[in-house]
């Protein structure tokens, strides 16, 4: 038979209380057979408590069984009843304490059963709460994991970010740049179209000066820059419009 935990506890609480081996085994015998209904054996009292020698339980049960029955006996000290009178007396209130005890024990024993089925019940529960807390444990230390591991990836992200904002923020300030040098070069494109329209329009004048000489009369000197044919057509140059700067709009 199985011991109960409440049992198992309660021989404990005696362990705790008690020193001396004797007397514990004796209160052992005691809770085994008045409050669970089990008959004490020298082999069992002795796994459930395991104190001394072989032969210490087997001496207190002996002791416990002879004062049990020496409680159980009644004798009638009435000295003008006969001798056989007592005896067949003391005998019918023995049979009568036998009677009552074994009718109280057997009231009892359904509120042991009781007992002890409440006790495994609540050994279960606790075994079952053990077992879950163990479970939700590892689901806490998974999920920790899980969080680690996305904060990980959230940094390395943020990290990233920070590096493509700076990639971004210098190719803007390299654009920029290039616009500017566009716009100067720009300026200086309209600034020689400017000087090389304004060469084409002398070159026109003093051709035109050399026309007129022409046509009074004078001969052409030769290897003079620009005389040409009277009838030459003045130099044309074809002057680019000005280009407006990025970041100003362009005006129809």
């Amino acid at each position: 038979m199985e011991d109960s935990p409440g049992l198992q506890q309660e021989i404990a609480a005696l362990k705790e209380r008690l020193r001396d081996t004797r007397e514990l085994y004796r209160e052992v015998c005691v809770l085994l057979f008045f409050r669970h209904g089990i008959t004490p054996t020298a082999n069992r009292l002795y796994q459930l408590v395991r104190r001394g020698s072989m032969s210490t339980p087997a001496e207190v049960l002996r002791q416990f069984w002879q004062d049990l029955r020496e409680r159980s006996k009644v004798r009638l000290d009435q000295p003008d009843l006969p001798g056989e009178f007592r005896e067949l007396g003391g005998e019918l209130l023995s049979t009568l304490w036998t009677r009552a005890f074994a009718l109280a024990q057997a009231e009892l024993s359904p509120l042991q059963a009781q007992a002890r089925e409440a006790s495994d019940t609540a050994a279960r529960l606790q075994e079952a709460t053990r077992t879950e807390l163990a479970s939700l444990r590892e689901r806490v230390s998974i999920l920790e994991t899980q969080l680690q591991a996305t904060l990980a990836r959230e940094m390395e992200a943020a990290r990233e970010l920070a590096t493509n904002q700076g990639r971004f923020a210098s190719m803007t300030e390299m654009l920029r740049d290039s616009g500017q040098e566009m716009l100067l070069l720009r300026q200086e494109l309209a600034a020689s179209q400017r000087d090389v329209a304004r060469a084409v329009g002398e070159a026109n004048a003093l051709r035109v000066q050399l026309g007129l000489l022409a046509t009074r009369g004078r001969r052409p000197v030769p290897g003079l820059p620009g005389a040409a044919d009277p009838g030459q057509e003045p130099l044309e140059l074809e002057v680019a419009p000005p280009v407006s700067s990025p970041d100003q709009p362009e005006t129809p």
